[in-house]
């Protein structure tokens, strides 16, 4: 190489070198943001071969952490026949919370009702417009008859029409993230425009019986008294067959097959199982046994995080500290197959932020993956507040963001004019 082109070898080197410290310090003022992992999505199927069932969707997920244990079809579309009913006093028990109602409040036998009580072939109560039912009395009608009649009374009284009731059903669906449910009326009977699937009624049966377990007091009875001398027996045949086992709903049309929720309790540990479209009772009740079995068989927990752990930090737009520390409030725990050597991961993924940022103000979730299968989501909450940044810290990073994209050009332009320079 000739003395010129040495020198000039030279000083672009020094500008390269300059240019490239300049791209460096841009880059520590810039959100450093770790790719995301990639993951199968945890509304995929897993553990399908681990266990054989008749049903064409089904799932098992722990009733404490939301985890997902066994996943096949989960986002096909179903009917939800009576398994409607369980959204029906969701919106019932949270009027109690709210003190719009008690339990002990009168429920009236619409006419509508009383016209559903007199159909053949529904499940029924047999109401009539002279009774006068409080509402813990409807919602054990709901529980343990299935009763159609009951459904539409509580409907009819909480929002006077069916179609009303329908509205606060999808509204609170939308607030729970079921995003794959419609809802048409409040006991579950045939309609061509009301769907769900098996994802949605995991979520909304963790939801309802973590916040109301009184629902679990009436679906474990094995039967009541409809009316003085006249007896109904719970269409749950696993109480008292399975281990822990003390509810939760059934339900079936023509259209929507042989469904059931059940759930159950052993030691900590209460798993919640959903078989939707079976062809009979036995089916489905058999398909339940095997699924939870599966799950309290060949799965045991393992704590991954402590509570507030702090993990990777997350970007928020305008403040004063771009990279926010966050952590989880409870401890992260994931259950796990049994002797089987599975790898744990998770990824941080932020809400949309802006700051200011309070402290515990929650700030996104945490994915949490085994074997590449993400399994649970946990939310994760700022550990310090974070304000907006001021004028001076604006300027500088954008100061910072300018010499940053100049000087990856400059050292572009050199690079191209150097090359074709020293070897034309």
């Amino acid at each position: 190489m000739g003395r010129v082109k040495r020198s000039i070898f030279i000083g672009a080197a020094v500008i390269i070198v300059l240019a490239g410290s300049v791209v460096a310090l841009a880059e520590t003022g810039k959100n450093q943001v770790l790719p995301p992992q990639s993951a199968v999505p945890i509304t995929a199927n897993l553990n399908t071969g681990a266990v054989s069932l008749s049903a064409p969707a089904a799932e098992l997920i722990d009733a404490k952490t939301g985890q997902v244990l066994y996943a096949n079809n989960v986002l096909k579309k179903h009917y939800p026949a009576s398994l409607a009913k369980l959204m029906t006093s969701l919106i019932a028990l949270e009027m109690v919370k709210r003190h719009q109602l008690s339990l002990h409040s009168i429920i009236p036998v619409s006419q509508s009702a009383y016209q559903v009580a007199l159909t053949p072939g529904l499940s029924v109560a047999y109401l009539n417009p002279s009774e006068h039912i409080p509402l813990s009395k409807m919602l054990e009608y709901m529980y343990v008859v299935s009763a159609d009649d009951a459904a539409v009374a509580l409907a009819d009284a909480m929002a006077g029409t069916q179609a009303e009731f329908a509205k606060l059903m999808n509204e609170k669906a939308r607030q729970l993230g079921m995003t794959g449910t419609r809802y048409a009326n409040a006991s579950g009977l045939q309609n061509p425009h009301m769907y769900t699937n098996a994802r949605d009624v995991g979520v909304l049966t963790r939801y309802l019986i973590n916040r109301f377990p009184i629902v679990l007091k009436y679906a474990s009875e094995r039967g009541m008294y409809i009316h003085p001398g006249q007896y109904g027996t719970n269409y749950d045949q696993l109480l008292g067959q399975f281990n822990g086992l003390d509810g939760l709903k059934t339900g079936s049309t023509t259209e929507a097959g042989y469904c059931f929720v059940g759930t159950a309790k052993r030691g900590n540990m209460r798993l919640i199982s959903v078989i939707l479209d079976t062809q009979s009772f036995p089916a489905v009740f058999q398909d339940t046994t095997t699924l939870l079995g599966f799950g309290y068989s060949q799965f045991t927990p393992r704590k991954i995080q402590n509570a507030g752990q702090p993990l990777t930090p997350i970007p928020v737009r305008d403040a004063a500290n771009q990279n926010l520390a966050v952590a989880p409030h409870n401890d992260v725990v994931v259950d796990v197959l049994r002797g089987a050597r599975q790898t744990v991961t998770y990824n941080v993924v932020p809400s949309e932020l802006q700051a200011p940022i309070v402290k515990g103000q929650r700030v996104g979730v945490e994915n949490v993956a085994v074997n590449g299968h993400v399994v649970l989501q946990a939310p994760v909450y700022a550990l310090a507040n974070d304000p907006k940044a001021n004028l001076v810290e604006k300027v500088w990073r954008s100061v910072m963001t300018s010499a940053h994209h100049g000087a990856r050009s400059l050292i572009h332009w050199i690079g191209q004019k150097l090359h074709k320079y020293l070897y034309r």
